[in-house]
Formats: structure tokens, C-alpha cells, sequence
């Protein structure tokens, strides 16, 4: 049996402020006094939204049957503005609670908080023989210092395993000649993809593991309506005169970038040894 709402001012008590009172109070002593974690905070949230429905449908119940039996509109429309002002009151709570979540450590620089966050897209480690630097994730701002300074940390890696998707193509030339410059050998234990294959063609030695694989495309811009002052074709070519120095063959390159970017071509191993991307040595 459905239980009798209650009066429209019981409501306004029982409903709107003492439950909402109390998570509004909760909700900003906790944002001034911790750092909840971003997870925990959604969870919060969707718990107060649950609230937030329950004490909504209780006080309409209550509206309805004060209506019924009075007429009168005034409190209703008071309470109505009542809750509006309470949701509004917890949003601006919840919004709050999700910045302080997102908040980086203090003391760091805006320099060093964006090397943090681009960082966050890659893996960087040293093989336990320590000859092997492992790089998995995307190519992105400061691959290049980071690889640079890892190498001279530990002068004994010669070999770079390979795992990525793609990413900064101004980034992966930085790698690639870094490579060069150590004159150390590659190795794509995984899928080594669109920029990522440059770093890779710039090992004294280039080898797949098991489960490895290259994939090639053509040249895109993921910029709305593209940059004028940036020539795609002459960035291809610029990459093609790397490449034939690295001793691939004009024919393999000519493949890469007939490939649409929206689609990946992933040469067997026959083929990349015979266009010249696979080198067993120097």
C-alpha cells in the first residue's frame, strides 16, 4: 500500500531541507578539507543523484495532493524554487569536487605539469639486462627528451623495442634521429604503427618480435579544415628521402603513402625484408 504523502510544509522539511541541507554541508566540507579521488567522486555524485531523484518525486507527490485539496499555488511554486535552488546548489558542489579531484600536485610548474600529462600516454622502461630500452604508448610532446634522457642514464641500452599506435610525427623525427645519432637497432615486438615506423627505420638494425608488425599510411592532418602553412606532400617527401637513405627501397614508399590515412597497410615480413625496412645489419 502506498504510504499518504506528507503535508506540503512537512515536505519542504523532511524533503528538500534537511536532506538536502545535509549533503549540500557534506559535500562542501569535504571539498574544503580533502582531495577525494576523481573515481570516488563520480560515485558520490551518483549517489546524490539518486538522492536527489527520491526527495524530488516524494515532494511532488506532496505538491499534488496539496493542490488537491487547497488550490493554492504559491507554496507550490515556492517549493518548486526550493528544490531548483537545492539541484543548482549541488552541481555547482559536484563541479567543484571534480576540479579539486583534477588538481595537480602544487609546486609543479604549467611546463612540468604538461610533460606529466603527455608522459601519462607512454611507457618508458629498461629491460632487466639493461641493453633494451621499451617504449609502449603514444609518440607525443617530449618522447624525445625523455628517450634522450634515458639513454644517458643508461649507455649500455643498444637496442629500442617498439609498441605504438602512432602520434607526433615532429616527435618521432626527433627520436629518429637520436637513434641515428646513438646508432642503436629497433625491434617491434608489437604493432609499430604510421609514425612510430620512422623511429623504427632508423635502426642500425631493424628485426620484428614474434607477434610483431609494421603498419604504413599516408600522411594526414587530425585538424579541423587542415593548416595551410603545413604542405602534407613535401612532409611525405621529407620522410621518403629519410627513408631511401635508411636503405628502403623507392617501390615500398611509393606503397606507404598510396595507402588512404584512414586505412593501415601491414606488409608481411617477405615484404618488408625485400622493400628494405627489415636489416638483420648495419
Amino acid at each position: 500500500m502506498t504510504p499518504e504523502p506528507r503535508s506540503l510544509g512537512a515536505s519542504l522539511l523532511w524533503h528538500i531541507l534537511l536532506p538536502r541541507g545535509l549533503a549540500l554541508l557534506l559535500w562542501w566540507g569535504a571539498n574544503q578539507l580533502i582531495q577525494i579521488p576523481t573515481s570516488l567522486v563520480w560515485g558520490f555524485i551518483a549517489v546524490d543523484c539518486l538522492c536527489l531523484l527520491w526527495v524530488s518525486r516524494a515532494h511532488l507527490r506532496a505538491a499534488d495532493a496539496h493542490m488537491l485539496s487547497s488550490g493554492a499555488m504559491a507554496p507550490i511554486w515556492g517549493g518548486y524554487l526550493l528544490l531548483l535552488l537545492s539541484v543548482l546548489a549541488s552541481m555547482s558542489l559536484w563541479w567543484q569536487a571534480l576540479l579539486i579531484a583534477n588538481r595537480p600536485p602544487e609546486g609543479l610548474s604549467y611546463s612540468e605539469q604538461r610533460a606529466q600529462d603527455h608522459a601519462g600516454r607512454y611507457s618508458l622502461t629498461v629491460s632487466e639486462d639493461g641493453r633494451a630500452l621499451v617504449f609502449t604508448g603514444e609518440i607525443t610532446f617530449g618522447l624525445t627528451k625523455a628517450i634522450k634522457a634515458q639513454l644517458l642514464r643508461h649507455p649500455e641500452v643498444k637496442q629500442l623495442h617498439l609498441t605504438s599506435p602512432g602520434g607526433h610525427i615532429y616527435e618521432a623525427r626527433g627520436v629518429a634521429r637520436l637513434i641515428q645519432a646513438q646508432g642503436i637497432s629497433t625491434l617491434a615486438p608489437g604493432l609499430c604503427a604510421s609514425a612510430c615506423t620512422l623511429m623504427f627505420a632508423a635502426g642500425t638494425k631493424r628485426q620484428l618480435g614474434p607477434k610483431g608488425q609494421l603498419g604504413f599510411h599516408g600522411y594526414s592532418l587530425e585538424i579541423f579544415g587542415g593548416l595551410p602553412q603545413v604542405d602534407l606532400m613535401a612532409e611525405q617527401r621529407k620522410d621518403g628521402d629519410f627513408l631511401v637513405g635508411q636503405g628502403v627501397s623507392t617501390g615500398f614508399i611509393q606503397q606507404i603513402y598510396a595507402t588512404p590515412p584512414s586505412e593501415l597497410w601491414r606488409p608481411s615480413p617477405d615484404q618488408l625484408w625485400d622493400g628494405g625496412m627489415l636489416r638483420s645489419a648495419p
